[in-house]
């Protein structure tokens, strides 16, 4: 799921000032988290979610709009167009599962947001690394009457442990512009053309690039300082 209803919320809420339609969005998972979802959907008409396990990987058996976090909206023309949305969770799919969901994605979709907080830098696993003494300090706090969450961090260390192990392996799995530019281009069987790399006045760095029939986008963009990257890969199919 990950920020995926602040997502539908802030573009909605966008779109009702401007005048527009709003983007209906769909949560989908292996494991749904329906104890989370369910509150979260009733509190907001544009976000729903598939009850049973969605298996992104079961490209041949899937419909295509539910083999990936979805948003859908019809245009003037009666048609619906989607985007397939992976919060935090591209990273997940080994490279030949990878491959397999972005050939589905620029088969069945209009458009392809792939976002994620952490990266391959130095700077990034010495920030993952640095949650195991984090969880010393704050869990007295998050969690002051939870005898497990103590007993499991300053006793028996387990939680910090495992929460810095993931953010690590995370980090480490998580890939690079240029390497989902190359799942792209090997699904659409085409070579990308760079068309511009640049740093933004806010700090971001903006990367595009052409394959087919497809404009893809990559942006980096500090969340936490002073390490901290968020990495997207977004794609829009060209009329």
């Amino acid at each position: 799921m990950g920020p995926t209803p602040l997502i539908e919320k802030t573009v909605n809420e966008a779109r009702a000032r401007a005048g527009h339609q709003a983007i209906p969005f769909r949560l989908s998972d292996f494991h749904p988290n329906l104890d989370a979802w369910m509150p979260l959907a009733t509190h907001s008409a544009n976000l729903s979610f598939i009850p049973q396990p969605v298996d992104a990987t079961d490209t041949l058996h899937a419909p295509p709009l539910v083999v990936s976090k979805t948003s859908s909206m019809p245009n003037s023309t009666g048609d619906h167009k989607s985007i397939h949305l992976y919060n935090l969770s591209f990273h997940h799919f080994a490279d030949a599962d990878a491959a397999r969901i972005m050939a589905s994605t620029l088969t069945t979709a209009d458009g392809l947001a792939i976002i994620e907080l952490q990266d391959r830098t130095m700077g990034m696993l010495l920030l993952m690394a640095g949650e195991f003494f984090l969880l010393f300090l704050l869990t007295i706090f998050w969690f002051p009457y939870s005898p497990l969450h103590l007993f499991f961090t300053y006793i028996i260390p387990v939680l910090p442990f495992v929460q810095a192990w993931d953010g690590l392996v995370s980090c480490l799995r998580t890939r690079t512009f240029e390497e989902t530019l190359a799942l792209a281009e090997k699904a659409l069987g085409q070579k990308a053309k760079l068309v511009s790399s640049e740093d933004t006045e806010i700090g971001e760095k903006v990367t595009v690039a052409i394959c087919g029939d497809w404009k893809f986008v990559g942006v980096r963009r500090l969340h936490t300082w002073p390490f901290g990257y968020m990495n997207a890969f977004l794609g829009q199919k060209r009329l």
